[in-house]
């Protein structure tokens, strides 16, 4: 009977935290569209407030931490809480207390609801567009007519499809068969013919490329040589971060190897090295950096050519953090994933850190990382995970799936 009580309170845990998570979910990428100028911001700001009343709700009223638990959460509270007051990235505190309200909820059906709600909103964005309810920003480039498809800027669209086809993979890993791959391979279509966006173009066929090397690992005797890959993937993200954030740091254009690098990077070294120079890099973050994008009615200034010299952006979630958010909150959240990430790696689970290493490429270029509108695999850090020791062949009939904890429901 009480075994049974705390199964009841579990799955009503996890309604009240997926139903809040879609209303949040909804409200942040509904503003990621132009949508935007339809949607008051007192509303936004009232979702938000309310997300983080009703995270804090569920945290203090329903968790049962551990003295450990209480103070590591207690520290990156209050972690966040300076950075945020510091950065004014408002953001930052209901994305923390969504990723610790996490426990006990699945992390599949987390998935599911991200997929529902934004690929609801994409859908709905893109026959808004199409039919000029809203608009659909385009601008001629000299790859081509790049499209947004109601989103506010082609990149946020590409960047929309490439993390909805990473948590449909992810979905589809208890029973995979290869006609599965054709949503992903559409996606990549896409993203390629219609937005010309070559990081998320990269990062996906990184990710369709490691998602096949996991699934066909003791099958094909061929990929023997990439499982040292899967094995290490775990080490990506600091590998990338490190790597932009050091490509930055050394760019000189009288350095012809950088200076092709930048060149190949649509200028993101010789962006990332100004950033650094002009703002430098502060323990705890710095008050809003001044940034001048082409995304929404600001892409006039890209056609009539006034953007081109005054454009100052920091793509990179790595750079951006670190300059934005400070060295200890960058230095936290890129340990702690690793760490994470290295510990199911440990438990012959390779899934999760493959997904991430595409992420980890794309990050590198772009500044959706810590969005759970784009990136709602950060969630995982709490949430209750199967362990996918896939079996071997095309077919998985009989998917050997290890709860991490008590929760073993995973529809």
């Amino acid at each position: 009977m009480k075994r049974f009580k705390w199964h009841r309170l579990v799955q009503d845990y996890q309604a009240v935290y997926l139903m809040i998570f879609a209303v949040y979910l909804a409200s942040v990428t509904l503003q990621t569209t132009t949508f935007n100028v339809m949607y008051p911001h007192k509303l936004g700001v009232l979702v938000e407030l309310a997300t983080l009343a009703a995270m804090f709700g569920l945290i203090v009223g329903f968790q049962a931490l551990t003295p450990r638990q209480i103070i590591g959460e207690v520290s990156l509270l209050a972690l966040v809480t300076v950075v945020t007051l510091t950065s004014g990235a408002h953001y930052l505190l209901p994305t923390v207390m969504l990723v610790l309200a996490a426990r006990q909820v699945s992390f599949r059906r987390i998935m599911k609801v991200y997929l529902a709600v934004v690929g609801s909103i994409l859908l709905l964005a893109f026959i808004a567009a199409e039919i000029g309810l809203i608009k659909n920003i385009t601008f001629v480039t000299d790859d081509g007519v790049r499209q947004s498809f109601g989103v506010v800027y082609t990149t946020d669209f590409a960047a929309h499809i490439f993390y909805i086809c990473a948590a449909y993979l992810y979905l589809q890993a208890r029973r995979f068969r290869l006609v599965m791959l054709i949503p992903a391979l559409l996606g990549l279509v896409v993203i390629y013919q219609f937005t010309k966006t070559m990081t998320d173009t990269i990062a996906l066929v990184v990710l369709i490329s490691g998602y096949l090397v996991y699934v066909y690992r003791r099958k094909n005797q061929h990929f023997k040589w990439l499982r040292p890959l899967l094995r290490y993937s775990f080490l990506t993200l600091p590998i990338a971060s490190g790597l932009m954030i050091g490509l930055s740091n050394i760019f000189n254009y009288q350095d012809k190897l950088l200076a092709t690098l930048n060149d190949a990077l649509s200028t993101r070294l010789a962006l990332g090295q100004n950033a650094l120079l002009a703002y430098g890099v502060k323990l705890f973050g710095q008050s809003p950096i001044p940034i001048n994008g082409w995304g929404g009615d600001r892409v006039n200034t890209f056609t009539n050519g006034v953007g081109l010299t005054t454009y100052f952006f920091i793509d990179s979630s790595f750079l951006n953090m670190l300059i934005s958010y400070g060295l200890l909150f960058t230095v936290v959240v890129i340990a702690g994933i690793t760490w994470f990430l290295y510990q199911r790696t440990q438990q012959n689970d390779y899934l999760l850190p493959v997904i991430m290493m595409a992420i980890a490429i794309s990050s590198m270029f772009d500044q959706h990382f810590l969005e759970v509108t784009y990136n709602s695999f950060i969630l995982m850090l709490f949430a209750e995970l199967p362990s996918y020791h896939t079996t071997v062949g095309a077919a998985f009939d009989q998917p050997i799936v290890s709860p991490r904890g008590a929760l073993t429901d995973e529809s």
